[in-house]
């Protein structure tokens, strides 16, 4: 694989991203912070250095409202995960995500760890993960709701880091492109006419650039600077039981917004289509997004409820993300991408949360 940092200009991007897409589909990052298919025939620029999307990275890999059947001729067939797949998905292209940040990246680790790595794997978002590309992008303008800084995280990602097959780093004329994977080197070579090897000069720019991002964090998030110096997992614990929880959840309407915007959060149901289903046939089943704040999230058979209050719903959250999560893999499953707090109704800020929390005597 090539260790040498490559350059593109702002024309070739376009030119590359029209060669790939005969190929593949490429979803790329706009000024809207959504992600958009790029089309060859409109004029739909790439949004490289805007923030993270507003809808997590883990939305091409575990989708809400998926259907996880398999219509076959028997109840045995029915039981097949490859069938599933092949039924939910077919033979389909490839599927470029081009604008990925790093906190996004770095939720990536826990999900994998969570669909791939378990007692068995998920076949959904293993196919989903088989058959996509990412394309990652620096983040030199970070919002006031980012603080990936104070969670350990940094506005770029580095290959040593994170696992994507290429980052660029956007120029004014054009973008720094590191190679993270075989499959990115790949994707190089075969498109070799649109690139060049990065100068001196455009090294010294991208890190210019990218310390800039780390100074704008550090002011942003200067208040809460202490944290980083904390052991958020041994906080999480202490307060377990803390009065001042009812306090922080006074605003919360339970909406599932954090839950549902946060890159991490992995937790689904099975909904059970029962008035769709034929009667000689097994009931088809929807994986959709399931929230730990709502009221039913905690509740088995027999309608007993193990966190029947607000306030222990939302320390859960609070709990999985710096302490369970710390604890089985060793990482925040908190990346700062700060989703949360740009999405949340009642003006929770989980910064806030956890500086008062700290501060507790």
């Amino acid at each position: 694989m090539s260790s040498k940092n490559k350059f593109i200009s702002r024309k070739d991007l376009t030119e590359f991203l029209e060669a790939l897409s005969v190929e593949n589909n490429i979803f790329h990052l706009t000024d809207l912070l959504e992600y958009v298919k790029f089309e060859k025939e409109v004029d739909s620029r790439p949004a490289i250095d805007a923030i993270r999307s507003t809808i997590p990275l883990k939305a091409f890999f575990v989708n809400h409202g998926e259907k996880l059947e398999h219509s076959g001729d028997s109840r045995e067939k029915a039981n097949s995960c490859e069938g599933a797949v092949t039924k939910a998905y077919g033979h389909q292209t490839a599927n470029i995500i081009f604008g990925v940040k790093a906190c996004d990246l770095k939720a990536k680790i826990i999900m994998d760890e969570i669909y791939l790595k378990g007692v068995c794997s998920d076949p959904f978002y293993e196919f989903n993960n088989d058959n996509t590309i990412i394309f990652s992008s620096d983040c030199p303008y970070p919002s006031d709701t980012c603080f990936c800084n104070v969670v350990g995280g940094k506005p770029y990602a580095e290959s040593k880091d994170y696992l994507f097959d290429l980052n660029f780093s956007a120029m004014e004329k054009g973008c720094m492109v590191d190679i993270g994977t075989e499959k990115g080197d790949k994707i190089i070579a075969s498109n070799a006419r649109f690139f060049r090897d990065a100068t001196s000069q455009e090294t010294a720019l991208r890190e210019q650039i990218r310390k800039n991002a780390v100074v704008k964090l550090e002011d942003i998030n200067s208040a809460y600077a202490g944290l980083k110096n904390l052991k958020l997992e041994s906080v999480l614990k202490e307060k377990f039981d803390s009065l001042a929880w009812k306090e922080f959840s006074q605003t919360c309407v339970q909406c599932g917004g954090c839950n549902n915007a946060c890159p991490s959060c992995y937790c689904f149901y099975l909904d059970e289509n029962i008035e769709d289903k034929a009667s000689d046939e097994l009931a088809p089943k929807t994986r959709l997004w399931d929230a730990c704040h709502y009221t039913s999230y905690g509740r088995v058979a027999g309608g007993a409820n193990s966190r029947p209050h607000l306030y222990e719903r939302f320390r859960n959250r609070y709990e999985c993300k710096f302490n369970y999560r710390k604890e089985n893999f060793g990482i925040y499953a908190c990346t700062g991408c700060g989703r949360c707090v740009s999405v949340c109704p009642g003006k929770i800020d989980i910064r806030q949360v956890l500086v008062k929390l700290a501060g507790e005597k």
